[in-house]
């Protein structure tokens, strides 16, 4: 059975987390921590179901335990990468040695603490996790200067949207378009807003 739910309602711009964990005390404990520190929080004890979240909300980043029943975090991650390749993962496991490191590393993670962690260690990761998201890195798969561009505008609209709290209207104020250019841009590269 799953335990999923969004958090409060909280100002336009939160951070939206995705908790992944099996340990119902846990999740709890992370999620009063992060909501309290404003973050909009969701959680799911229940692996399998990350992948439909994914499809139908949209994160800032995603929390995820490595060892869980059904679906572990190393067979999860690399679903959520494909699914969402810009979406920062942390991972939190009791069960990390450096190979483990090194492999999540490998699958995409961002980040990986140590279980039990205190909450700063948490925040700090998510400040890290969410800083590097601000940084806009681009990595150019193609030397077609038609798709770079592509890929360059879908980093910059993302990073805009997701800073202005997915408003439509503030973030094409940033991006210095029209409300009316931003959605045509949404549209041509099939980003959900």
């Amino acid at each position: 059975m799953s335990n999923e739910h969004n958090g409060p309602s909280v100002t336009t711009g939160a951070a939206r987390v995705l908790l992944v964990d099996d340990d119902v005390e846990a999740v709890a404990l992370c999620e009063s921590l992060l909501t309290a520190k404003g973050f909009a929080v969701t959680t799911c004890v229940d692996s399998p179901n990350v992948l439909t979240l994914l499809k139908s909300r949209s994160f800032d980043v995603v929390v995820l335990d490595l060892r869980m029943p059904t679906l572990e975090g190393t067979d999860l991650l690399p679903l959520i990468k494909k699914r969402c390749p810009d979406l920062p993962v942390i991972v939190a496991s009791a069960y990390c040695d450096s190979a483990s490191r090194r492999y999540c590393r490998e699958l995409g993670a961002c980040d990986i603490i140590d279980k039990p962690f205190s909450p700063e260690t948490l925040l700090a990761a998510l400040q890290r996790a969410l800083r590097r998201e601000e940084a806009i890195p681009v990595v150019f798969t193609t030397l077609s200067l038609h798709d770079a561009k592509d890929q360059v505008y879908r980093k910059l609209i993302l990073a805009a949207l997701r800073k202005n709290g997915w408003n439509q209207t503030t973030a094409a104020a940033a991006l210095g378009i029209s409300r009316y250019g931003l959605m045509r841009w949404v549209k041509r590269l099939g980003l959900a807003a």
